[in-house]
C-alpha cells in the first residue's frame, strides 16, 4: 500500500457521498477565490515563464526547417558562451548521476540560469507550449553525447482512460494484472495515434529531432527507492500502516519507472510488503510489452521525474517534491487540469496522468493535480493528458548548421561572388542560399558589412547562436572565441575568416567583404583610396587579389576596378556619399 494520505483520495475517488461533499466545499472555496482574482496555471506560466524566441515557433513543419532565431536564443539563454556538452556535465545533478549513470541538469538549475526560479522557460513547438524540464546526454546509434532537451507540456490537452479494461476491486491479482502497465494503455495509444499528437509520434520530425526513452539513461535505470521527500527524517521509520513499517525514501519502485530492469531483492522490492509481483520487461499485455513505451517519441512522464508536492504535515506523505529527477518548481507542476469527467477545470479535482502504476495492486495509476498534489484513482477513470518528449538540441544545431553561418535579415549583409559579367552579385538578388548554390565554391564570401562594424556587432547579426562562432583577422589571429572578445575593439575588415562550429566541429567557413575596405582593416581611408588607383592603373594587381578583396574593390560595379571607384571611396571618407548606395548595384 501507498502512504496514508493518498488512499484517503482513493476513496475521495470511489466515495460518492464524499465527492459530493467535498465538491460543494470546492466550488464555495473556488467561488470565493474567482471573485478575488481567477488563477490558472497554464495562464500564469504563459504570462510569466521566459519564453524562448518571444514566444515564435520553434519547427516550421512546412519547409522542414527551426526558427533559427528561437534556436538561438535557447542556446545563449541557458548555455551562454559555455559549450553545452562541458556546461550540462559540469552542472549534473550528481546524486542523479550516481543513481543512473547519467548526466541530468535539472529544471531548478535551468530556471536559476535563465533568471526565472518559479516558472522556468517556455518553448512553442508544434503549436503547443512546453516547458523546458531538464537538459542530459544521450548516445544514439547515430552519434554520441547528443545535448538532449526535455520539454513538458505547460497544461494537460484532452483527457483520456488509463486502461479501457474495468477494474475488478474485489479480484485477484491475476484478474487485473496488466491494468496498470502503461505499454499496454489506452492514453498511450491516444498519444501515438491522435491527430494533434501526431508530429511527435511519427513522421519527419519525429524521426530526425526527437530521442526514445531507451537511449534517456535516468529512464532506462530509473529508481524511486531512497529519494528524499523533502523533510530531514532519513531513515527513520514515520509509522505502521497495514502492517507494514515505513521508512522515508521509501524502498520500492512505481510500475513503469525504469524502462530497463531495475533489481531484484531486498531494496529493489515494487511493493512497500514485497508481497505484489512486478512486472517482467518482456511481459505482454494487450500486445503491447512492458518496455514498449521506450520506443516512443511522445511519453507521460513518471512521478519519479516530476515529483508531487507535500500534502499534510506527516513526512510519510510526501511524494519526492525535492529530489525527483527534473526538480520543477511548484509553479511548474501545477496545470489546468482536466475533471473525472473529461472536462477541462480549474478546481482542485482536475488532475492528469503520470505513466507511473500504482505498486500495492494493479487497479490504479497516479495523476498529479492542479495544485501539483498526486493521487492513485482506478484506471477506468478519465483524465487529461500531459506529455513529454526528448529533443535533441544537437541535431537541431546540426540542422540550423546544414545552412551555415546566416545572417539575420535586418543585419542587411549577404552573401556574394563575381558572375560571368566580373561584377559583384548579391545572392538575394538571384534567390541563391548559402550552403546549396555555393556548396561548391572554393571559397564563400559574405558582404554588404558596413565599414567600422566591431566584432560583437557583427555576431549578434548572425542567427547562429554566439557560443557556436570563431573568428580571424586576414593575419589569422583569433579574435573571436565562442562568445569571448580575443581582442578589444576588433572591428571587422574585408578578409576575415568566420567559422561555425557544432560541438567541436568546423561545418562551415566564409570570409568577410566590406565594400571599399581593400587594405582589411575594416575601415575606409586613404590608404585604401591609394590602393585602389594602383588597381585601376594596374589590372594585374586586381587578378591577384582574394575573392573578398574583389568584391570589395568594385565599389560601382562595372566589372572592373576604374578611378572611379577611388573617387567614390574618397567622397565617402568625407562624408559627401553615402557608401551604402552601392551595395545593390548590379550591371
Amino acid at each position: 500500500m501507498e502512504n496514508l494520505k493518498c488512499q484517503n483520495k482513493k476513496n475521495i475517488f470511489g466515495s460518492k457521498t464524499f465527492s459530493i461533499c467535498l465538491l460543494a466545499l470546492v466550488l464555495v472555496v473556488a467561488l470565493i477565490l474567482f471573485s478575488v482574482s481567477p488563477v490558472f496555471a497554464l495562464t500564469a506560466t504563459n504570462n510569466s515563464a521566459y519564453k524562448a524566441g518571444n514566444g515564435a515557433e520553434l519547427w516550421n513543419n512546412d519547409t522542414r526547417t527551426f526558427n533559427q532565431t528561437v534556436l538561438k536564443d535557447i542556446q545563449t539563454k541557458i548555455f551562454g558562451n559555455e559549450n553545452p556538452v562541458s556546461y550540462i556535465k559540469e552542472n549534473t545533478d550528481a546524486k542523479e548521476y550516481a543513481s543512473s549513470n547519467s548526466y541530468v541538469l535539472p529544471a531548478s538549475k535551468i530556471n536559476e540560469k535563465i533568471g526565472n526560479v518559479d516558472n522556468g522557460m517556455v518553448v512553442t513547438l508544434g503549436g503547443k507550449k512546453w516547458m523546458v524540464a531538464c537538459l542530459t546526454l544521450a548516445d544514439t546509434p547515430t552519434s554520441k553525447n547528443n545535448v538532449v532537451m526535455t520539454l513538458y507540456l505547460a497544461d494537460n490537452e484532452g483527457a483520456s482512460r488509463y486502461s479501457l479494461h474495468d477494474v475488478n476491486s474485489s479480484g485477484s491479482d491475476a484478474v487485473n494484472r496488466g491494468l496498470n502497465m502503461y505499454s499496454a494503455s489506452e492514453v498511450r495509444k491516444q498519444l501515438l495515434t491522435g491527430d494533434n499528437w501526431s508530429m511527435f509520434s511519427r513522421g519527419y520530425f519525429a524521426d530526425e529531432y526527437l530521442v526514445q526513452p531507451k537511449y534517456i539513461g535516468y529512464q532506462v535505470n530509473q529508481k524511486r527507492e531512497g529519494r528524499d521527500n523533502g523533510d530531514n527524517l532519513k531513515n527513520e521509520s514515520v509509522g505502521i500502516i497495514d502492517g507494514v513499517k515505513w521508512f522515508e525514501g521509501n524502498n520500492y519502485h512505481w510500475h513503469n519507472g525504469a524502462n530497463g530492469t531495475v533489481g531484484s531483492g531486498a531494496g529493489f522490492n515494487w511493493s512497500g510488503d514485497g508481497k505484489h509481483t512486478p512486472y517482467r520487461t518482456d511481459e505482454v499485455f494487450d500486445g503491447a510489452r512492458y518496455d514498449d513505451w521506450g520506443n516512443d517519441t511522445i511519453w507521460l512522464p513518471s512521478m519519479t521525474e516530476v515529483g508531487a508536492l507535500k500534502e499534510g504535515e506527516n513526512p510519510g506523505y510526501t511524494y519526492i517534491p525535492n529530489d525527483c529527477v527534473w526538480k520543477l518548481s511548484q509553479n511548474q507542476r501545477k496545470h489546468t487540469g482536466t475533471k473525472s469527467d473529461g472536462t477541462v477545470g480549474t478546481t482542485t479535482d482536475s488532475w492528469s496522468w503520470f505513466r507511473s502504476g500504482y505498486t500495492g495492486n494493479y487497479l490504479g495509476a497516479y495523476v498529479v493535480g492542479a495544485s501539483g498534489s498526486c493521487s492513485y484513482p482506478w484506471v477506468s477513470g478519465t483524465f487529461g493528458v500531459r506529455p513529454a518528449l526528448h529533443l535533441n538540441l544537437s541535431s537541431a544545431v546540426l540542422s540550423t548548421a546544414a545552412e551555415g553561418i546566416a545572417p539575420t535579415q535586418a543585419s542587411g549583409y549577404d552573401y556574394q561572388y563575381l558572375n560571368e559579367k566580373n561584377t559583384r552579385q548579391n545572392y538575394a538578388d538571384i534567390n541563391y542560399k548559402h550552403g546549396v548554390n555555393d556548396k561548391n565554391a572554393a571559397r564563400n564570401v559574405l558582404g554588404n558589412i558596413k565599414p567600422n562594424t566591431n566584432v560583437t556587432t557583427f555576431v549578434n547579426n548572425l542567427k547562429n547562436a554566439n557560443s557556436l562562432i570563431q573568428i580571424y583577422d586576414n593575419k589569422g589571429t583569433l579574435v573571436y572565441d565562442k562568445g569571448t572578445v580575443k581582442v578589444a575593439n576588433a572591428i571587422i575588415g574585408t578578409g576575415y575568416r568566420v567559422e561555425l562550429y557544432s560541438g567541436t566541429t568546423k561545418v562551415d567557413t566564409v570570409y568577410t567583404s566590406v565594400l571599399g575596405d581593400v587594405i582589411g582593416d575594416g575601415r575606409i581611408g586613404a590608404a585604401d583610396i591609394a590602393y585602389l588607383r594602383n588597381i585601376a592603373l594596374d589590372k594585374t594587381i586586381f587578378t591577384n587579389l582574394s575573392l573578398e578583396k574583389k568584391l570589395a574593390a568594385l565599389i560601382i560595379n562595372v566589372g572592373e576596378v576604374t578611378t572611379a571607384d577611388a573617387e567614390i571611396a574618397r567622397n565617402v571618407l568625407d562624408g559627401k556619399i553615402k557608401l551604402e548606395y552601392f551595395y545593390f548595384i548590379n550591371r
